[in-house]
């Protein structure tokens, strides 16, 4: 009865998602008509990972439409960016076979999310978890502000986010296979320090996943 209640409490979002920001049957990027969300020109545009690491695997490379979708969705609020955004992951699991007990997100201070609005990561988590009837877990914490990773050094972004995170509660993650989600991978530090605390707390295995790679 739980589980009904919680899928109607999605779909009733959504659709309250729908009215707040009404889906344009236009390509996002090129604004040709006859698309929601992005058309498959500049779809076919996206630079795509392949990489046989298993264990941290990101749809495409940073840069171009990718990175456009992802300033999109971030900065500008364009939710129907996330959902393409979405489904790129949504991609990445289904073509690897990914199974999962758990789905767990790169977190934000609270005054980051209050800064920007809302954590993307969060989002396509919530998203994916709805699509694959699969629980998420808010048990990774943002507990000290760092700078923005972007502006620093491989090996100032591994120094920047020591320490910054902590595990609130085990119990969702203990003994379980866990997807970790994050929009965009550069040097892996912010990823690296959140799957030890997970790995430390009990996880089984992580499997990361992410919108893009890229390299400073």
């Amino acid at each position: 009865m739980g589980k009904t209640i919680l899928k109607l409490l999605r779909k009733v979002g959504e659709e309250l998602l729908d009215i707040i920001y009404p889906r344009e049957e236009k390509c996002i990027i090129c604004q040709t008509e006859g698309f929601v969300g992005i058309c498959d020109y500049c779809r076919s545009k996206i630079k795509n990972v392949n990489l046989a690491n298993k264990e941290a695997i990101s749809y495409g490379f940073y840069g171009g439409i990718l990175k456009r979708l992802i300033l999109e969705f971030k900065y500008s609020k364009n939710f129907i960016a996330g959902e393409v955004l979405s489904k790129f992951i949504l991609e990445i699991i289904n073509k690897n076979k990914i199974k999962a007990d758990v789905i767990c997100y790169v977190p934000m201070t609270k005054s980051a999310i209050k800064n920007r609005g809302f954590n993307q990561c969060k989002f396509i988590a919530y998203k994916i978890g709805y699509l694959l009837d699969i629980p998420i877990s808010n048990c990774i914490l943002k507990i000290k502000h760092t700078k923005e990773q972007k502006t620093l050094s491989k090996d100032e972004r591994r120094i920047n986010v020591e320490g910054a995170f902590k595990i609130k509660d085990n119990r969702d993650i203990f003994n379980k296979v866990v997807i970790l989600i994050d929009d965009v991978m550069t040097t892996g530090s912010t990823i690296n320090e959140c799957k030890k605390i997970l790995k430390n707390n009990g996880a089984k295995r992580i499997i990361v996943l992410t919108i893009a790679k890229s390299d400073i």
